[in-house]
C-alpha cells in the first residue's frame, strides 16, 4: 500500500489563515509538552531517556500508521526494536553503539518485510528518521559541561521559531511557500519563524553569559537552528502528503501526533548533534559561564 500511496486522494487542508479554532487547545497542549520537556531535561538521567522512550513508542506507531496501515503490528514492532535501541545505547553515552544497532534493524526490517527499493527506503528510513534524532538528543544532554544548556538552547530556539511562524502565517498570510507540500506555510510565517529564532538565540547568548564578541554568533546560530527547524516541519508535511494522511495521530491536541509536533526539533537535533560530533571545543566558547 505504501508503494501506490502517490495515487490517494489529497488530504483535508489545515484551518486557513483567520481561522483560529485550533488555537486554544494548542495553546494548552503546548504549554503541557513545554513544561514537561523542560523539567525532563532539567532532570536529565533516566528521566530524560525515559521521556526519549515514550516518544519513540507514540512515533513508531504514528510512522507505521502512516507508512503500513496494512501490516501496522509488524512495522511498530520493528521500528520500535531498532529506536527504542538507540535510546537505550544513547543515554549509556554509546552513541556509537546507538547508531550501529539503529542501522543492523532497519535493514534486516526492510530486507525481511518489503519486496521493493521504495518499500525498504521506507521502512528503513522511518525507524532513522525516528531514532536517530532521539538518541542525538539524549548524548547531548548528557555531554558535559554543556549539556542542559544546549538543550535548553534547541527548546528556546525551536519554540520561538514555531510560535512567531504560526502566528506569521496566521496574521500577515500573503505567498504560499509549497503548496504541493502544505497547503497554508506562508513566506511570511517562515520569515517570521526565522528571525525570532535569531533572537532567541541572541537570547541565550546573553543567558549563558556568552562573551560579547559571541553574540552575533549567537544571532546566526540562531537563525540557522531556526531555518532547519522549519524546513523539518515542511519535510514531516511532505512524508504525510506521500501516504495520503492529514496527522500522523490525533494524540495531542490541536496539534495531531507526536510526529507533528516535534519535527522541527528533530531536525534542529540532528544538526546541532552533527556539530557537536564533529566541532566539540569550536562549541565549547558559546556557553560561556553556562546557567
Amino acid at each position: 500500500m505504501g508503494e501506490q500511496i502517490l495515487s490517494s486522494p489529497e488530504p483535508p487542508a489545515h484551518p486557513e489563515r483567520g481561522d483560529w479554532s485550533d488555537l486554544g487547545a494548542r495553546i494548552a497542549s503546548g504549554l503541557v509538552l513545554a513544561s514537561l520537556g523542560v523539567a525532563a531535561a532539567w532532570l536529565g538521567g533516566p528521566w530524560l531517556a525515559g521521556a526519549c522512550g515514550a516518544a519513540v513508542v507514540a512515533m513508531s506507531y504514528e510512522w507505521a500508521r502512516m507508512s503500513e496501515p496494512e501490516a501496522l503490528m509488524p512495522a511498530f514492532l520493528f521500528s520500535l526494536a531498532g529506536s527504542l535501541g538507540a535510546v537505550l545505547f544513547a543515554s549509556w553515552q554509546h552513541l556509537g553503539y546507538a547508531v550501529l544497532w539503529l542501522t543492523v534493524c532497519c535493514v534486516v526490517s526492510g530486507a525481511l518485510r518489503r519486496r521493493t527499493f521504495v518499500g525498504f527506503i521506507e521502512t528503513a528510513g522511518g525507524a532513522f528518521y525516528i531514532g536517530l534524532p532521539a538518541a542525538l538528543f539524549l548524548w547531548l544532554r548528557n555531554r558535559a559541561p554543556e549539556g542542559l544548556e544546549t538543550i535548553l538552547a534547541l527548546f528556546f530556539v525551536i519554540w520561538a521559531s514555531d510560535i512567531f511562524a504560526y502566528f506569521g502565517g496566521k496574521l500577515i498570510g500573503g505567498p504560499k511557500i509549497a503548496r504541493g507540500l502544505s497547503p497554508n506555510k506562508t513566506w511570511a510565517g517562515i520569515i517570521a519563524g526565522v528571525l525570532a529564532g535569531a533572537l532567541a538565540g541572541l537570547g541565550c547568548g546573553h543567558l549563558f553569559h556568552a562573551g560579547a564578541n559571541l553574540h552575533i554568533s549567537w544571532f546566526l546560530i540562531g537563525a540557522l537552528i531556526a531555518f532547519t527547524g522549519l524546513m523539518g516541519d515542511l519535510f514531516e508535511s511532505f512524508l504525510k502528503r506521500r501516504f495520503g494522511v492529514k496527522d500522523a495521530s490525533r494524540l495531542i491536541p490541536g496539534h495531531g501526533g507526536v510526529l507533528d509536533r516535534i519535527d522541527s526539533l528533530m531536525a534542529a537535533t540532528l544538526l546541532v548533534g552533527a556539530a557537536m560530533a564533529f566541532g566539540p571545543r569550536a562549541t565549547a566558547l558559546l556557553f560561556g559561564s553556562g546557567l
